[in-house]
């Protein structure tokens, strides 16, 4: 199982916040750097993962919120992705 640990202190600006993600999950050239193709790709994946979010208050702009429900809504549709959220 993959395990990817998002911190928010690596996310204080929108570019920031899409460079991190990108790197974190390896995410392909098509990405277009935004929550909507960040979903369309993750839930395709196939391999399980576990993805743990802190700092969360760090991110930018109410992003951090916005993360969570996307990776709630992750979980729901995709059984392979495990979501925890630590602050």
């Amino acid at each position: 199982m993959r395990e990817i640990v998002l911190d928010g202190n690596e996310m204080k600006t929108k570019v920031e916040m899409h460079d991190y993600l990108k790197n974190s999950f390896l995410l392909p050239y098509y990405y277009a750097r935004n929550l909507d193709s960040l979903y369309q790709i993750l839930v395709k994946e196939t391999d399980p993962m576990k993805v743990t979010m802190i700092n969360k208050e760090s991110i930018s702009l109410g992003y951090g919120d916005a993360l969570v429900l996307l990776f709630h809504d992750l979980c729901a549709e995709n059984h392979n992705y495990s979501f925890e959220l630590k602050d």
